[in-house]
């Protein structure tokens, strides 16, 4: 007999009282000027320009919901998606807002940190409302247990209490928010449009920089010289663009490199250069005045030194003159090897940790998955975070009709672009089989993470399809099975998407092809089956099946009780362990004869 969860249960009871609302629609026209914002940038005012589209971009977003509540979700699921990078689906499910939600309204989980936010949009903004939030934040973490009322609450702080887990507080408002603290970082939307115009301005070809220096040498293509801060602050304010190839954009005053670049500045710049590696910039030419100790530099960018060159910045628009005798370490680059850009880029940021997803721009592996799908398959492959908006204009986009075939697995709407995350963490999940680490945290599989080296070794396929072939199985499981945030009726549909992958790879291989090896060395196989439409579907039907019967069975129920009633540490733990693997095996199992039937067909 299958076990059906009570109306009441309390996971169902959550998104029943979740407002219902339209997922907003990701960034439109962010990174496309108006002819206002066009004017404002020849005045060389690029953020000013660029406001008002990251404004009308929000507007967008809230615009279609009836309610407050409802433009405050959206604005969340904006800030989700543009500023924190997640996906619309990891957006959705990060989102704990509502009844007795202790402050707290998105969380976000890394690989050993725990982010969590607070989201005031229009009028739910007032500047005390931060200081209430790290308070409330405070009395959660000290609270007892028991008093939790809420399931997922009640998890999350099983989490935050834990030893060695390190807890990030961070504040968002589509206002103005003039309030400095290392506690909590404050991301109004002066900050949104600041993080956002870096990622847009690039160096235009034959851009060129003249910079003043005090003292240098040369040796070879390499000039190594000292600028005084005011000059580096200078460079900085009027260039944009200039730190665009630095792997990790300015990161606030949280950091603690930042603090100590700060602290130095303000308590003893001249030992600046004593405590300092300074900047390394990249340029294709120079041209040398030594009388004038001058440089103007062709193409120049600021691989390392993103950190220092900001935090002096700051100093010098709090007019902290005194700060700005400071002098800065130079060390510039002449080359127009751009793998000897990669690596001085990737071989210089040791101060602060980068991220792995931050290398993904530098592996040639990527670009050429990049070129595969484009060119054999008709869809753009954003491999580096918003290169879709920043490098292509309407009509390029335009360009990219995907697939007939593969087009069927998405819906209507679909833009025909792909993100190398999502082709991550579905590779993981089906190829892999590993949904648990997919769910987890994608972050440890990308490259720099944990488990990134494990995964992409030497002998992974430098195959296009190893990538789209799951992607298309999560996009048709959303699109025609409803898995996802957009399923607010099953309780556990909206978070076993990826979970859905593993058990169609799992369908496909094991039970269909009937492999023992890698799945990878199925790949031609798979092509002929998924070029057949209706047999894939078929497919996937009966993968909707299996998994609908063991999210509805008592051992899933028993093993939720395990976890503290926690659909995301069900997913993130207990869904693919031995026992739970058993199960799925079993209601594979129900589908024999349907089983053979398609085997028959191939």
């Amino acid at each position: 007999m299958t076990l059906r969860l009570s109306r009441n249960h309390p996971i169902l009871l959550k998104d029943k009282l979740k407002e219902k609302s339209k997922m907003p629609p990701k960034v439109i026209s962010l990174f496309n000027y108006s002819e206002e914002g066009r004017s404002i940038i020849a005045k060389n005012e690029p953020l000013q320009g660029f406001k008002k589209s990251v404004r009308d971009s929000i507007d967008d977003a809230v615009n279609h919901a009836t309610s407050s509540v409802g433009k405050g979700h959206d604005y969340l699921i904006w800030m989700l998606t543009n500023i924190f990078e997640e996906t619309e689906e990891n957006a959705e499910n990060a989102i704990i807002d509502g009844a007795n939600d202790c402050g707290i309204d998105a969380v976000l989980r890394y690989e050993k940190e725990i982010l969590l936010i607070q989201s005031k949009f229009g009028e739910s903004h007032d500047i005390g409302m931060i200081d209430k939030f790290v308070k409330d934040v405070e009395r959660f973490k000290n609270a007892e247990q028991s008093i939790i009322k809420r399931n997922e609450l009640s998890y999350l702080w099983n989490e935050i209490n834990q030893k060695g887990v390190k807890i990030n507080l961070a504040y968002i408002t589509d206002q103005e928010a003039e309030y400095q603290s290392d506690v909590v970082r404050v991301i109004d939307f002066d900050e949104t449009c600041r993080e956002l115009n870096q990622r847009k301005m690039r160096p235009e070809k034959d851009q060129k920089v003249t910079l003043n220096y005090i003292e240098g040498f040369s040796i070879d293509n390499i000039f190594q010289c000292y600028m005084d801060a005011a000059e580096v602050a200078k460079l900085v304010e009027k260039n944009a663009w200039i730190t665009d190839n630095n792997l990790r954009h300015h990161l606030g005053h949280r950091v603690k490199v930042n603090k100590g670049i700060k602290q130095t500045l303000e308590e003893c710049p001249e030992r600046f250069a004593e405590y300092n590696n300074g900047l390394t910039v990249t340029c294709v030419e120079n041209e040398h005045n030594k009388n004038r100790k001058q440089m103007t530099l062709d193409s120049p960018v600021i691989v390392n030194g993103a950190q220092t060159s900001h935090q002096i910045l700051d100093s010098s628009q709090l007019k902290k003159t005194k700060n700005m005798i400071a002098k800065v370490p130079v060390k510039i680059v002449i080359t127009r090897d751009v793998e000897q850009q990669k690596n001085i880029t990737r071989f210089s940021n040791t101060q602060n940790a980068v991220k792995g997803k931050d290398h993904l721009a530098l592996e040639d592996f990527w670009k050429s998955i990049s070129f595969q799908m484009e060119t054999r398959v008709g869809y753009f492959f954003e491999y580096q975070t918003g290169s879709w908006d920043s490098k292509l204009d309407a009509g390029q986009k335009a360009k990219f009709h995907g697939n007939e075939v593969f087009n069927q697995y998405l819906p209507v709407s679909h833009k025909k672009k792909l993100t190398a995350k999502d082709a991550i963490q579905t590779y993981v999940s089906y190829f892999k089989q590993n949904p648990t680490g997919a769910y987890q945290s994608i972050s440890k599989f990308l490259p720099g993470g944990a488990e990134y080296d494990k995964i992409f070794t030497e002998e992974i396929m430098d195959d296009y399809r190893t990538f789209l072939y799951p992607t298309l199985i999560m996009e048709c499981a959303k699109n025609e099975f409803e898995y996802g945030p957009k399923n607010k009726v099953h309780p556990f549909k909206r978070y076993s998407t990826i979970f859905f992958v593993a058990v169609a790879g799992k369908i496909i291989h094991e039970y269909i092809l009937e492999t023992s090896e890698e799945f990878e060395n199925d790949i031609d196989r798979m092509e002929n089956i998924i070029k057949d439409v209706e047999l894939f579907k078929k497919i996937l039907s009966l993968t909707d099946t299996v998994v609908t019967q063991v999210l509805s069975s008592p051992d899933l129920i028993k093993e939720l009780g395990k976890v503290n009633n926690s659909p995301h540490n069900l997913f993130a733990s207990g869904i693919w362990n031995d026992d739970m693997k058993k199960v799925i095996q079993h209601y594979i199992g129900f589908q024999e004869k349907e089983i053979d039937e398609i085997k028959s067909l191939i």
